[in-house]
């Protein structure tokens, strides 16, 4: 458990692992920022600071029944679980967005939270990467992802919604990873490294079924053989046995979230 200062202003309320922070001056700042509604799916303001640029992210319920649930939380747990897990990362040298803080807005019932990163200059989506790259350069950014979760895993961190537009590539082509949301610390089990394999799988075959990106069998097998090599586990024979499954089921789950929302990810 990562130690982590409070302090309030208002109806605001900011937690933080830094130096002080003037939370009059941020929570002004954060109001008067607009909302990026092209970034992300629910957008994110970009807040300037005598810090520097902050990306700031709010937090909505998933699932088919978000338009009922919504922005609203009861507790600030959420948030402050992945600034927990952002720290820890950032202290055991993974590479991650550098965490600012969580600011909570709201009373005693209801909350609305939003987390605060570190704006990373000089970076580009993975997804957009991928799409551009020639094959040789594509090959060796899928075979660092594979490290990297073979790196979660090692951390124990395991994450169920891990996909390629929570990954950023920076300027010298390394990776940083950017929203934790949902993750969490334990004894990460094959069974959770699968669960986040097909995730990832899922949303790359969405990207092809959008026109956004193609992710090959070669480029799929590569990332799955690498991860083999470090961990000693190949999940090659059991994904491929379950593809046509799975498949099916996200694209049920596709079909019903298009005609609630438009869309899904």
């Amino acid at each position: 458990m990562i130690d982590l200062k409070i302090r309030d202003y208002l109806n605001f309320v900011f937690y933080y692992a830094g130096d002080n922070v003037d939370l009059p001056a941020l929570v002004n700042k954060f109001l008067r920022a607009p909302i990026e509604k092209q970034k992300g799916r629910n957008g994110i303001r970009i807040v300037n600071t005598d810090d520097g640029q902050l990306v700031c992210r709010k937090y909505v319920h998933g699932g088919l029944l978000r338009a009922i649930t919504g922005d609203f939380f009861l507790t600030a747990k959420r948030a402050i679980n992945e600034l927990e897990i952002l720290l820890y990362l950032k202290s055991k040298g993974f590479p991650v967005v550098h965490p600012y803080g969580v600011l909570v807005h709201g009373g005693s019932l209801t909350k609305k939270l939003h987390i605060l990163t570190v704006y990373a200059e000089n970076t580009t989506d993975l997804v957009d990467v991928l799409r551009i790259s020639p094959t040789r350069e594509r090959l060796r950014l899928i075979q660092r992802l594979a490290k990297l979760f073979w790196a979660l895993e090692a951390l124990s961190v395991y994450h169920p919604d891990l996909h390629l537009s929570n990954v950023l590539v920076t300027r010298n082509r390394g990776l940083l990873f950017l929203d934790f949301d949902k993750a969490c610390r334990k004894t990460v089990t094959k069974r959770d490294m699968e669960n986040m394999f097909w995730r990832l799988n899922r949303f790359a075959e969405k990207c092809e079924l959008n026109g956004r990106l193609r992710i090959s069998p070669r480029d799929k097998e590569l990332f799955l053989r690498t991860y083999a090599r470090l961990s000693g586990y190949d999940f090659r024979l059991l994904m491929a046995n379950k593809l046509e499954r799975k498949r099916l089921t996200s694209k049920i789950g596709w079909f019903i979230e298009s005609l609630l929302y438009g869309g899904a990810k």
